[in-house]
């Protein structure tokens, strides 16, 4: 049997991910790919034979990312190129894309529709290199609703498809059970519904109801009597309304919340997933070509990135939970980190935004007892960020300055002086 290794990792300053000020220089220990210990580095002491060491003193470590809510297995919005992807290429892409998410500090992360449970299953058994993924499989929605890609010449613009993921498509309370039921059986870790209409919903927008109070409610009730948990497309409205009455778990988007909303969500504890990424860049989208997006998105997305942004600031002035989620699977992948950036442009501290993306964000998915914390216990997902985010954000976006990626105590990237990349 080969003996086990201990890595160190030496930085100058650490962040733990509950919200605690920043510790100066520090010494994480890790064994097994758990964290053994963390101490202050002049108590480091002798060390074992044969342990790594990682000296990243000029750097800060933080626990690593947790995107809530990513769709990693979308192929982006040029629909021809997408119908030129054979299917086993769009299986081997999405393998790229989660080990460049994972390279770009992205260590867990739950894939709100399109991750299907064989790729799930290809992350956990060591086949490709990602995030461990927590998927929903598809959007649950009505016919003609917001995840309802039947185009007007009648073909769908949901390819390609990963083999693994259903239709999502359910009318009435038994053909919402039944979907659950059905989504339930294929893998999914949490249920994925929508409630409204989006910027990108051929019919219907922000405040178009979808569903009803019924439907919802017998969705919630087939979910949670598996133990699984609902997550809303919501932006607010009637919509908003029906997904607090019948008991989602969290709220994705909610840019149209009202103050009403915003206080029951935070005196229930209900989740906001803001994704900010996702607005922002598809503004930037339509600024460097409108005609790169349906005229319809192209009329609606703008307005809304500044609601979002009065919504967000509210929500955290109120006390309602968030966590991180870009959403911005469409637009391209393994940027997931700028979205603390527009969380601290939008009202948070620094701070607050790696809490929300590490310690927050575990909470949300029941997983704080194993990660988003550099806590004694914890699985050894950690960042070496060069200089300090906390006086600058954007440094945990900017990949030059991210020095070092570990998940599970095995390290994916580093630029450091050290042990070879992928070391155990």
């Amino acid at each position: 049997m080969t003996a086990a290794v201990t890595h160190v990792v030496k930085a100058g300053r650490l962040i733990e991910g509950t919200g605690a000020a920043a510790t100066g220089a520090t010494a994480v220990i890790i064994e097994d790919g758990l964290i053994a210990d963390v101490r202050p580095l002049d108590r480091l002491g002798a060390l074992p034979a044969g342990a790594h060491v990682y000296d990243g003193s000029r750097c800060t470590a933080m626990p690593g990312i947790i995107d809530c809510h990513d769709h990693v297995a979308h192929f982006g919005l040029d629909l021809t190129r997408r119908f030129q992807l054979a299917p086993s290429l769009a299986v081997l892409q999405v393998g790229r894309w989660l080990d460049d998410t994972l390279r770009a500090g992205v260590t867990t992360l739950r894939d709100a529709a399109g991750v299907d449970l064989g790729v799930k299953m290809a992350v956990d058994q060591g086949v490709i290199d990602g995030p461990r993924l927590l998927i929903s499989l598809v959007i649950i929605s009505q016919t003609g609703g917001h995840g309802d890609l039947t185009q007007p010449s009648g073909l769908s613009s949901d390819l390609p498809r990963l083999p693994g993921i259903p239709d999502g498509i359910a009318d009435g309370t038994d053909g919402v059970r039944r979907k659950v039921r059905e989504v339930l059986k294929l893998g999914a870790d949490w249920i994925k519904i929508a409630t409204n209409g989006g910027g990108g919903s051929p019919r219907g927008g922000y405040t178009t109801r979808q569903f009803c109070l019924d439907e919802v409610r017998v969705i919630v009730d087939e979910a949670h009597s598996k133990d699984v948990r609902v997550m809303a497309h919501a932006h607010g409205g009637e919509s908003l309304d029906m997904c607090l009455a019948a008991g989602v778990d969290t709220v994705e988007h909610g840019g149209l919340a009202s103050d009403r909303q915003l206080e029951e969500m935070a005196r229930r504890r209900i989740w906001l997933v803001p994704t900010l990424s996702v607005t922002q860049r598809m503004v930037e989208r339509i600024r460097r070509d409108p005609t790169s997006v349906p005229a319809y998105t192209a009329a609606r997305v703008p307005a809304m990135l500044e609601e979002k942004r009065k919504v967000f600031r509210r929500a955290l002035a109120l006390g309602v939970p968030m966590a991180m989620g870009t959403d911005a699977g469409a637009l391209g992948h393994a940027e997931n980190a700028r979205e603390l950036v527009y969380m601290v442009e939008a009202g948070m501290t620094p701070m607050q935004s790696i809490v929300a993306s590490t310690g927050d964000a575990a909470r949300l998915l029941s997983m704080d007892d194993r990660v988003g914390t550099l806590r004694p216990g914890r699985r050894a997902d950690l960042l070496l960020v060069a200089g300090d985010p906390l006086d600058d954000i954007a440094a945990v976006a900017d990949p030059g300055r991210l020095a070092l990626v570990m998940k599970d105590g095995r390290v994916y990237k580093t630029l450091l002086d050290g042990p070879a990349s992928g070391a155990v």
